[in-house]
């Protein structure tokens, strides 16, 4: 009788990232099809309520342009903040969050998977929104009252942005890919924001204020002169100069954003793979 001896290979490092792309697809499915739909059919409510207003009083269609997209940004905010402040919080509470690193799943798998399927699902209702509303944009651009009396000069040339941007005119479809763009990347650092907020935060309104109100500073930090061109602020500046018919440099605050952003998310995982589960 002879028998066989096993050997066993000692693992000594284990990865992080294990269980990623199973989780991924679980977290995908929350947000496909039915939070991108909602998304998406929310932004083109957004454009009808100006869009029949707009008409009804037959103005410029920088009164139709910038009122949408100040109103189509504020309930994409308010929606990732909404959709997301217990993302990570209500795994905690419900005791899954626990469960699932039983599993052989790493702390940092769970967090990348929620930033991944959130920002699959925002981004792709911000392009499918942007992209189907563009030529609707473009036909209207033309109507309504285009030029300004000699009386309305001093506010044209004087304001910020020219009578809140009411002889505005739209930009090209290239320059508005790059506002979707612009808008995509600033919602992604705000969903990392809030992940990091549900891992240190034990209180679910305490995560919303916070996230809202962080959020909130650095849209008004838009304006702070050369702190937002180095900050996701410098893309809600970006933003406003492509909606006057602008052509701002998007380089700078484009990949200081995903910095801002990787380093929200590592201190993310930092926490999370420091934070009592029990």
């Amino acid at each position: 009788m002879t028998s066989e001896a096993a050997t066993l290979r000692r693992i000594d490092t284990v990865s992080p990232l294990r269980g990623l792309g199973g989780l991924l697809l679980v977290e995908l499915r929350g947000w496909f099809p039915w939070r991108a739909l909602f998304l998406t059919i929310a932004g083109f409510g957004v454009f009808a309520m100006n869009y029949f207003g707009w008409r009804a009083s037959n103005t410029e269609f920088g009164a139709l342009l910038l009122p949408f997209l100040g109103l189509w940004i504020m309930m994409l905010l308010l929606s990732v903040v909404s959709l997301t402040e217990g993302s990570v919080l209500g795994e905690i509470e419900r005791g899954t969050a626990s469960w699932l690193v039983g599993l052989p799943i790493g702390r940092p798998a769970v967090i990348l998977a929620k930033f991944l399927a959130a920002s699959a699902g925002i981004t792709a209702a911000v392009f499918v929104t942007g992209t189907a509303l563009y030529p609707v944009l473009l036909e209207t651009s033309g109507w309504g009252r285009s030029e300004f009396r000699v009386s309305e000069l001093t506010e044209v040339t004087g304001g910020p942005i020219g009578m809140w941007g009411r002889f505005t005119s739209l930009v090209d479809f290239g320059g508005w890919i790059g506002l979707l763009l612009a808008l995509s990347v600033f919602l992604m650092f705000a969903i990392a924001v809030m992940i990091l907020f549900g891992t240190t935060i034990r209180s679910r309104t305490a995560v919303f204020g916070l996230g809202l109100g962080l959020v909130g500073a650095f849209g008004a930090a838009a304006f702070a002169g050369s702190f937002a061109a180095a900050s996701p602020a410098g893309l809600i500046r970006v933003i406003i100069d492509v909606a006057q018919g602008k052509t701002p440099s998007v380089v700078i605050p484009f990949f200081a954003s995903l910095l801002w952003t990787a380093l929200v998310l590592f201190l993310a995982v930092w926490r999370f793979d420091r934070r009592e589960l029990a």
